[in-house]
């Protein structure tokens, strides 16, 4: 509508379009998308995420396990020396979270021993 069109008391539309910018529920509508005073803190699951190696420091042991998972049909348990080293590289460099090789399933290899043959 023009500017003024809707001056004129009564009129259907003007009283429409007041109503939607205006209305006193307009202010509860925008305060109740604020859930309360209670404020959301999101926080990193225990185990399976860490930082990405955004500078590349363990691109090469990274890249060597991969290797191996081609080379092997992607049977991970014949990958598992690369995995281990992988893993002791993002440790660490602080990329993940320090834990005991035996409670990430390394406790055989610890040493150079390996299932390999």
């Amino acid at each position: 509508a023009p500017a003024g069109a809707c001056s004129a008391i009564g009129r259907p539309a003007c009283v429409r379009r007041a109503a939607r910018w205006e209305s006193p529920g307009a202010a509860i509508m925008s305060t109740a998308m604020n859930f309360g005073s209670k404020s959301f803190q999101p926080r990193p699951p225990d185990k399976g995420s860490f930082p990405l190696d955004h500078f590349g420091e363990c691109k090469s042991f990274k890249e060597k396990f991969m290797k191996c998972l081609r080379d092997n049909n992607f049977e991970n348990a014949l990958c598992r020396n690369e995995s281990k080293e992988y893993l002791e590289c993002r440790m660490e460099r602080q990329l993940m979270a320090q834990e005991p090789l035996e409670k990430l399933g390394f406790g055989d290899l610890i040493g150079g021993k390996s299932d390999k043959n």
